[in-house]
């Protein structure tokens, strides 16, 4: 089998964190799998949130260049090609003044793009220009849940340089997944409504067996695990837990395997090893 998936991921731990479990039977099942991270350019003049998250990060310098290495690591555990796009996220950012795209924290979960369309623009650039869309079989791109900015940005930036094609066909590989940790955090309330409304959900079967190469991958990426859990054990935990609570109301709960959701636009759409009847799953 020579089917290619891509996963387009804001940061350099959200295609794993989302999707790793799946990712890990795409490749038992013979796909070959590629993540392109957009965001993995490193920050220069830092600002004062940048220097409190990186003091989270547990890095002192060369913070960038670690995590591009966590990710490498993370990526060779589960035997998927990476590329890394380099643009800077939001943290690094500056206005056109100067100064700071953002401040304060809760700033980057926000759904206004009106300051970011240049960003939207260079991103969906350089979507079109580094990576060959249409190679690709499957395309993975993210909701946005939780609504930061960044994982916003790459949905919209996606969508537009698959529109800017002009091939249905290709308009119809595109497949939305759902941001972890955002979606466990329980604050984005109404995200079926705002992001997923005119989406299909699609169900596949995963034996444990992912979820435990998706946590050893997870535990590359070990300057996050602070920022993004309170410790190691809530991930653990936290992964478990939405590993067992995602399935289709008709679902009978299955002591070996488990549910994984994705997202479409068309019930006709094609998604690798998805359940035809989860009924009868």
């Amino acid at each position: 089998m020579n089917h290619h998936c891509l996963f387009v991921s804001a940061h350099l731990d959200d295609a794993i964190i989302s999707c790793g479990d799946y990712i890990d039977l795409l490749v038992r099942a013979g796909y070959h799998v590629t993540i392109a991270t957009v965001f993995t350019g490193t920050g220069t003049d830092l600002s004062l949130l940048a220097r409190i998250l990186h003091k989270k990060f547990g890095l002192s310098s060369d913070v960038m260049k670690v995590r591009r290495e966590e990710d490498i690591s993370a990526c060779d555990l589960l035997d998927v090609d990476t590329i890394h796009l380099n643009m800077q996220e939001c943290i690094y950012r500056k206005d056109r003044s100067g100064a700071p795209s953002y401040e304060k924290l809760d700033d980057l979960f926000r759904s206004d793009y009106e300051t970011e369309l240049d960003v939207i623009s260079e991103a969906t650039k350089v979507l079109l220009t580094r990576l060959c869309l249409t190679d690709y079989d499957h395309i993975y791109i993210p909701l946005a849940i939780g609504r930061h900015v960044d994982h916003g940005i790459v949905r919209v930036a996606a969508e537009q340089a698959v529109r800017s094609i002009g091939d249905l066909e290709v308009s119809a590989r595109l497949i939305y997944y759902e941001d972890l940790p955002y979606l466990n955090y329980g604050q984005d309330i109404k995200w079926e409504i705002d992001l997923a409304r005119n989406l299909h959900p699609v169900y596949i079967s995963l034996p444990k067996c992912s979820l435990k190469q998706k946590t050893a991958a997870i535990l590359e990426y070990r300057s996050q695990i602070r920022l993004l859990w309170h410790s190691r054990w809530e991930m653990l935990r936290q992964v478990s837990q939405h590993a067992h609570s995602c399935r289709p109301p008709e679902h009978q709960p299955d002591p070996n395997s488990y549910c994984f959701r994705l997202h479409v636009v068309s019930v006709h759409d094609q998604v690798p090893l998805a359940i035809s009847d989860p009924g009868n799953f």
